[in-house]
């Protein structure tokens, strides 16, 4: 809405909530297990803009690369993963993916 707030639901006037978790919120199980098993599939998993200090997600990096794939983090601050990305890059996520995104 115009004043920033999430808009009211018009059947129940409770508030519209998009597809999205919010601290302290269970993270759902079968998305996770998901995760989990594509995380510990893949060649390479791209972590981007995130501190990697939210737990659980924060471990898929890891599970990724304890598997096999190569790392990469993007973000302008250090992450403790840092030491076992094969690549980090220390800059604002827009600047970095915005010529591959036609930005």
């Amino acid at each position: 809405e115009e004043e920033g707030a999430a808009p009211n639901c018009t059947l129940c006037d409770e508030p519209v909530k998009t597809a999205t978790i919010s601290f302290g919120q269970m993270m759902p199980d079968d998305e996770m297990q998901r995760a989990a098993e594509l995380s510990r599939a893949c060649d390479l998993f791209i972590a981007i803009g995130s501190s990697l200090v939210v737990w659980p997600a924060a471990g898929f990096p890891m599970m990724a690369k304890n598997a096999g794939a190569r790392l990469v983090i993007i973000n302008r601050e250090p992450t403790d993963q840092d030491d076992i990305a094969d690549l980090v890059i220390r800059q604002d996520i827009g600047e970095t993916l915005g010529p591959f995104v036609g930005n």
